[in-house]
């Protein structure tokens, strides 16, 4: 519903109050709690024990570091590149400087992932250049997810100086006393893995050991919720997917094989690691539903084969990940992936993109049909369009999105698909799902059945979107190229190339259009594609349906 600007109020009290009915007490309340105790400066930071030591972080397995973006050369001259933005802060680094930057790239700035990336000498130069021009408590590198991930990547370096020991024990410190519980997702286990790498790194001085039994102790309260049966991890996104798997085996790693956690971390990495691979297009990187893009979490093979080495179980890709829903079918020239469950948990759908029933396909090995992407997390034109329903491969009518998403990372009324359901024979597979949230988004009783038929022996995917209700509507069934496509009308719909593979797609029922549209796999990235709409208008039920051949 487009509101007029003299209603703006109303609509944001609705959305508010939409909103808030799924969110629980605490991630009100603890929010304004921690967030005003830290911005008021009155959270306390601990004593440093006089003898202060560290010990060298054993690794069972080589640990994982990961910076797609920056070298060391560039690093020791002060220029940083996050999310494809170079800025020049200098040496001394002016940490201060970035604050004009997006909070993203803010945040990547004082992670220090790509403290990996520099020699001994230079890791402890820097990190006293963050100590000495970085007050205490102070801005957004004290935020408890910067800080978190800041302390994990101190910690492995290991640089066993005096004065950053000092600096990384207070940070560690002031984490147990602001940890992100109103954040009941990714945040808290990321805040967990800080307290379980510092307690292993100062073990038996001062609150060390307080920090590894409550970091231990979240994991294992976390995992029980946040780890689904069928592997996923509830937040429904293959990107922060890879990133928990990855702080699951940071933290196993570095734990004695018989203590008493480690049975319940392996599992998770076994289960995880079989749903990561249910997750990956045949070029072995991740689908792009939700909030998802390809350089933030280290590539699924690095995180699979660590996953072996360290529990000894191979990942098997599995056909199907029901409680996340996603589906996937697969021959040996081609692959679907498809979204065909809630877009989050209920109470943390921060990640959640409107794109129920969207999928991704691949021909001949490489990706032909993709979904959006992520371009930056700012709220904004470009945040509302990835999180819209016309970004995605599915659905929509009269143009209105299939969830309520607004400012960056709220969303308001959203409604889960129903009677979802997938058959499997020997040579054909087949989807079927329907989205009935329309009925209650724009009315006339509108909903929206999506059908999906694989079949190997004719070399074929077929997909049919059928709207039933009553009034007058225009639905439209996205198709999202990805930009190496090239296209090439046919009698009977178009000619797709890509890499000397060939599909065809058949138009069955509905009129055919093309138009451009952005791409970003990466964030930061902005790369023109062809879209191709099918549309139909009038009064229900009608019928969208083509079809892909390959050979």
């Amino acid at each position: 519903m487009n509101w007029p600007a003299a209603q703006a109020p109303v609509r944001n009290a609705l959305l508010y109050a939409r909103t808030l009915r799924y969110v629980r007490p605490v991630q009100i309340f603890g929010r304004v709690y921690s967030e005003g105790r830290r911005r008021m400066g009155l959270v306390r930071l601990p004593e440093i024990p006089e003898f202060l030591r560290s010990s060298p972080l054993s690794f069972r397995v080589p640990p994982v570091t990961h910076d797609p973006w920056n070298d060391p050369e560039s690093i020791e001259k002060g220029r940083f590149c996050f999310l494809d933005e170079m800025r020049n802060l200098g040496r001394p680094v002016r940490w201060a400087d970035a604050g004009s930057a997006p909070l993203l790239w803010q945040f990547n700035l004082h992670y220090f992932n790509y403290l990996s990336l520099l020699t001994t000498e230079a890791q402890g130069a820097l990190c006293r250049e963050w100590l000495e021009h970085v007050p205490e408590g102070k801005g957004v590198g004290w935020h408890p997810y910067p800080l978190s991930l800041r302390i994990v990547n101190w910690t492995k370096a290991g640089m066993h100086d005096a004065v950053v020991d000092e600096g990384l024990y207070r940070q560690a410190g002031y984490l147990a006393r602001l940890l992100e519980v109103y954040h009941p997702g990714n945040h808290l286990l990321e805040n967990a893995r800080a307290l379980v790498f510092a307690g292993k790194y100062f073990q038996g001085m001062g609150e060390a050991t307080t920090w590894m039994k409550r970091g231990l102790s979240i994991l294992q309260r976390e995992t029980g919720r946040q780890v689904l049966s069928d592997g996923g991890h509830f937040e429904r996104t293959p990107m922060y997917h890879s990133l928990v798997l990855w702080l699951y085996i940071d933290v196993l790693s570095i734990l004695p094989k018989e203590h008493h956690y480690a049975f319940l971390l392996r599992e998770a990495i076994g289960d995880m690691a079989d749903a990561l691979g249910a997750m990956c297009h045949p070029d072995g990187d991740i689908a792009l539903f939700n909030d998802s893009t390809l350089e933030i979490a280290p590539s699924p093979d690095v995180l699979l084969d660590r996953a072996v080495a360290l529990t000894g179980h191979r990942a098997t890709a599995m056909s199907a990940l029901p409680e996340i829903g996603y589906y996937r079918y697969e021959d040996e020239n081609a692959f679907l992936i498809l979204d065909g469950g809630a877009i989050g948990p209920a109470e943390l759908p921060a990640h959640a993109h409107a794109g129920i029933f969207s999928y991704e396909a691949s021909f001949g090995g490489v990706r032909f049909v993709t979904d959006t992407g992520v371009l930056e997390y700012e709220a904004g034109p470009a945040r509302a369009y990835d999180r819209s329903t016309r970004a995605h491969n599915t659905l929509t009518i009269d143009g209105v999105d299939q969830a309520e998403c607004w400012a960056s990372f709220r969303v308001a009324r959203r409604f889960p698909p129903r009677d979802v359901e997938v058959l499997e024979a020997e040579n054909t597979w087949r989807f079927r799902g329907e989205f009935v949230g329309y009925a209650s988004l724009i009315g006339d009783g509108l909903t929206h059945g999506r059908s999906i038929l694989a079949s190997r022996g004719e070399k074929m995917i077929r997909i049919e979107d059928r709207v039933v209700g009553k009034g007058e509507h225009l639905a439209e069934t996205r198709i999202h190229l990805h930009p190496d496509v090239s296209i090439a009308p046919t009698e009977s719909g178009v000619r797709l190339e890509r890499e000397g593979t060939v599909v065809h797609l058949t138009i069955e029922e509905g009129v055919l259009s093309r138009t451009d549209a952005r791409y970003s796999p990466r964030f930061g990235s902005s790369i023109s594609r062809p879209v191709l709409v099918l549309s139909a208008s009038g009064q229900p039920p009608f019928t969208l349906a083509y079809s892909f051949r390959y050979a």
